[in-house]
């Protein structure tokens, strides 16, 4: 039922759901629990051996996720200590997009797609972690955890020593509490259609009086908070059909208009402007009709003072 799973965390034991029900007894129901006798009950041993053989009491964190969703830096771990009892539950909700939202451009739906080959990772956590660890690689220079390169998209530097690695841990620190830079350089999306799973852990007693083989031990039991769950529907606010229909509607109740008001008004907005246009091309014509005759006293052969002068307008014409 448990296997060993090599994570950012080190190496882990996963249940795995699928494997165990693919060899169980044909004998064997399965069903969703609600309740702690229904549920998972996980018996862990906290104790950790020292390099000098002495055991010492640790802790052990626990992680539920989704099977399509890998360990990574953003799931929220709950920490067992020994000797103690925690009742875990599970609440799920479901996000589903439509059509309409599927059909616009990976900005405009803040969610990706499998066919979105821009996303890197197949969550946001994924995302996230990926991010990190690009800070984390380029600044201790090595390659920790048998992450590929490629995936991340940095250089192929060697793999981590043992000594190395305590700078990768300590920077990984450092990028999780300062986590606000990674998310304005650049956006990660959600899944458009995904499953998401909330852990709440109740601490409900410790137990003193214990065998002494059995003093590192701590029990867990895992299961769902309600046999349903809900389940969202994103969809577009307004589509265009929509966004015209609503506009018609404010259009018509404000300002008593409608589709023809609109054409008459464009209509109207053309033959004015077709109007100023030939009443300027009327005014320069008559402005070119109009000759100016300018005489000069070397041009007169009599007296200018023998002329006779007629004003049309105001240019001056001889008789």
């Amino acid at each position: 039922m448990f296997r060993h799973v090599f994570t950012i965390m080190g190496y882990c034991c996963q249940f795995d759901v699928k494997y165990f029900r693919k060899y169980a007894d044909e004998s064997t129901s399965f069903r969703t629990g609600i309740d702690t006798s229904e549920a998972l009950e996980i018996i862990i041993n906290s104790q950790k051996m020292m390099y000098n053989g002495s055991i010492v009491d640790s802790f052990v964190s626990l992680y539920v996720f989704d099977e399509e969703d890998n360990l990574t830096l953003l799931n929220r771990a709950i920490t067992l200590t020994p000797l103690t009892y925690f009742d875990v539950t599970v609440d799920s909700w479901a996000i589903d997009s439509s059509s309409h939202v599927k059909t616009l451009s990976l900005d405009n739906r803040k969610c990706f797609l499998p066919s979105d080959t821009k996303i890197n990772a197949n969550s946001y956590q994924g995302c996230m972690t990926v991010l990190m660890m690009r800070k984390v690689i380029e600044h201790c220079r090595c390659m920790p955890f048998n992450y590929d390169p490629d995936e991340l998209d940095v250089e192929n530097f060697p793999k981590c020593t043992w000594e190395r690695l305590k700078c990768i841990y300590q920077n990984l620190d450092r990028v999780q509490s300062d986590v606000r830079d990674i998310i304005v350089e650049q956006e990660c999306y959600q899944r458009c259609d995904y499953v998401q799973y909330d852990t709440e852990a109740e601490y409900v007693k410790v137990d003193r009086m214990v065998d002494e083989r059995k003093k590192g031990y701590t029990r867990v039991t895992i299961h769902f908070a309600d046999n349903t769950c809900l389940k969202y529907k994103r969809e577009i606010l307004y589509t265009w059909d929509q966004m015209l229909a609503n506009l018609g509607g404010i259009f018509g109740l404000c300002l008593g208009g409608s589709i023809i008001s609109i054409i008459e008004l464009i209509w109207f907005v053309f033959g004015l402007l077709f109007t100023f246009c030939g009443f300027e091309k009327r005014i320069s014509n008559k402005s070119k009709d109009k000759n100016v005759f300018t005489l000069t006293k070397n041009n007169l052969t009599v007296s200018p003072k023998k002329l006779k002068m007629r004003k049309i307008e105001q240019y001056p014409y001889l008789n």
